[in-house]
């Protein structure tokens, strides 16, 4: 929750330059529980920092030093002569967990003017034990999400259906593959090669006439936005020690998908036509904006975000996808149409968020997922596909289509970002966020 107008155990170490430091021990303890547990639910380092700092004004801590890295969190403590320094390894954030989010902004913001570190420290413990969204829940939102993915990047009906069945072949294997402990990673590259290969042998009895598109967006889930546009903030707040990881988790995250996709795309490769839906501008409007919101409901579910945020997401998403729709209509770029689209939910998300008091990051992103360049990633992969089976005699035209999708990849991912940080920077630059 942004203020109005502010906005198994880790590895953890301490060490005294004196003694008698008990107390800021104590002190230490509870933000780094308070700092980790924000990481984890996948929160920008700016909360991370505000909130530490804000909890050590509430325990009357004494002068701070904060270093957030990716993987590990340092606090150091200056009180009476004495010098605290702990450190906590951070746990990987796989996903955004909103209904974390926003439970630690209340607590945070009912703090009494001091209270004891201890307790702070079973309190953040209770909010962490609290349980998530139904397994079945999670589902339905992922294939209403993929699905309308899909329908924004041309896919007919029968291609939806297969989508549709694709991703949720995907989205178990990677529930299983969570829960029997394996490498973030490795349930990437296994629910890709489940939803290729299932969308690849679904397409040879389901009749559909965007063979190529099916055979790829049931895997766009495991898309880390939250990635790119935490990351593409960070680094342009000048925090690359936690930014560049954050991007690089990002670019990981493709290529392992990418060599999943190619995999398949080797030994079967589709006709890349996309046949889509065609209807008259208004009606395309007007379903492109309802999808949008849908699709931002779907995503801030995948996000576990309260339904306080479910509102918000909508409105947002709703936005976002309408400017994007005008823009391009009207023949401005893709690329255009997502800056002016992000832009415009997240300036909306900010007044909103600021009378509602709730974390701007959550239908922020929930929205913006939403204009991930999948179209252009599809193309760009097939032209590779195309490039490795034919070696040097691969055709200008088939060379210069790869590196041009490529780049309009590139320039989309690169819009979502600016478009998202901009107005935070403008509207939210003396904003404290806790």
């Amino acid at each position: 929750m942004d203020k109005a107008d502010r906005e198994g155990p880790e590895r953890e170490t301490t060490g005294a330059t004196t003694s008698g430091s008990g107390q800021l021990d104590e002190i230490i303890k509870a933000e780094l529980d308070l700092g980790t547990m924000l990481f984890s639910a996948g929160s920008p380092g700016q909360r991370i920092l505000d909130s530490v700092t804000f909890l050590n004004e509430k325990l009357h801590g004494g002068k701070m030093h904060v270093l957030l890295g990716f993987e590990a969190l340092v606090i150091s403590q200056e009180r009476d002569g004495r010098r605290r320094v702990g450190m906590r390894q951070l746990p990987f954030p796989a996903t955004v967990n909103g209904q974390s989010l926003v439970s630690i902004s209340r607590y945070l913001n009912s703090l009494p003017a001091a209270v004891d570190a201890s307790r702070v420290s079973r309190d953040l413990e209770d909010l962490e034990l609290r349980p998530g969204r139904s397994l079945a829940l999670t589902m339905i939102a992922l294939v209403i999400f993929t699905a309308i993915f899909g329908y924004f990047n041309r896919a007919d009906g029968w291609a939806l259906v297969i989508i549709s069945i694709a991703a949720l072949l995907a989205g178990m294997t990677r529930e299983v593959v969570i829960r029997k402990e394996f490498d973030y990673y490795l349930g990437v590259l296994a629910a890709t090669l489940v939803a290729t290969t299932s969308a690849a042998l679904l397409s040879q009895v389901i009749p559909t006439g965007s063979p190529l598109v099916s055979l790829i967006i049931p895997c766009v889930f495991l898309i880390p936005g939250f990635q790119l546009i935490n990351g593409g903030w960070e680094v342009l707040r000048n925090h690359m020690h936690i930014g560049m990881p954050r991007l690089m988790v990002f670019v990981s995250v493709l290529a392992i998908m990418s060599v999943g996709l190619l995999a398949v795309l080797l030994l079967y490769s589709p006709a890349a036509e996309s046949v889509g839906f065609s209807f008259t501008t208004e009606v395309t409007l007007i379903i492109d904006m309802l999808l949008g919101a849908l699709a931002a409901l779907c995503f801030c579910i995948l996000m576990k975000g309260p339904r306080n945020v479910f509102l918000v997401c909508l409105l947002c998403g709703a936005a976002g996808r309408f400017i994007r729709t005008i823009v391009v209509a009207e023949g401005g770029s893709g690329y255009a149409g997502v800056f002016f689209g992000t832009l415009a939910l997240t300036v909306l998300a900010v007044i909103i968020c600021r009378r509602l008091e709730i974390p701007v990051l959550l239908p922020v992103v929930a929205a913006s997922v939403q204009f991930i360049p999948g179209y252009y990633y599809i193309l760009t992969l097939q032209d590779m596909a195309t490039v490795i089976q034919m070696g040097t005699s691969a055709p200008y035209t088939i060379v210069a289509s790869m590196v041009s999708t490529g780049l309009l990849t590139l320039f989309i991912s690169a819009s979502i970002v600016f478009g998202t940080l901009l107005p935070m920077l403008v509207m939210m630059r003396k904003t404290r966020f806790y």
